[in-house]
């Protein structure tokens, strides 16, 4: 858990002097950002904290719909993200309960060496910004963010769905 890491943010082919990637094809705009969204490293502070902006621009996105450049998802497909979520979410709760045994000093002994490694293990655990139950609140409210964005589009499909199903019972009337 280092903070201050140093990400390499430019490509291979721009290293050896070439062009960046192109950008991905028309209609995989998405999986590319959920590749990119789900790249988190739980041991990473920084990568937490970007995973959980991200999931709250995913959320504005949803929330804007896809008349205003934000998305909606049919209900199946989002069930499944949906579904993950929900993994994540019940899987963290079972961690969480067990939380305190991460907070206890390890018997380690009593010499200098057991209490400084004793120390450094309650600090991984949570004494500071960079350690891991922070890091997995953090990430606990980024998940919450995607399951409330996945929701949102649910919903916003569902409406359109609903607009263009009243245009074509107009058309089967007349």
């Amino acid at each position: 858990m280092t903070s201050g890491a140093n990400f390499d943010t430019q490509s291979q082919a721009e290293k050896q002097g070439g062009a960046p990637p192109p950008p991905p094809a028309a209609g995989d705009a998405g999986n590319s950002f959920l590749d990119n969204l789900f790249a988190v490293d739980p041991f990473d502070e920084e990568s937490v904290k970007q995973f959980t902006a991200d999931t709250q621009q995913l959320k504005d996105w949803a929330d804007a719909g896809p008349g205003n450049g934000g998305f909606a998802i049919n209900e199946e497909g989002g069930q499944r993200y949906l579904d993950m979520c929900d993994r994540y979410l019940d899987g963290f709760g079972n961690i969480q309960a067990r939380f305190h045994e991460l907070l206890q000093r390890p018997k380690l002994g009593m010499s200098p060496y057991a209490q400084r490694v004793g120390d450094h293990d309650l600090k991984v655990a949570d004494g500071d910004d960079a350690s891991l139950l922070p890091n997995l609140e953090e990430l606990k409210l980024g998940f919450q963010n995607f399951r409330d964005a996945i929701e949102i589009a649910r919903s916003k499909y569902q409406e359109k769905d609903a607009e263009f199903d009243q245009k074509f019972r107009g058309i089967d009337s007349e």
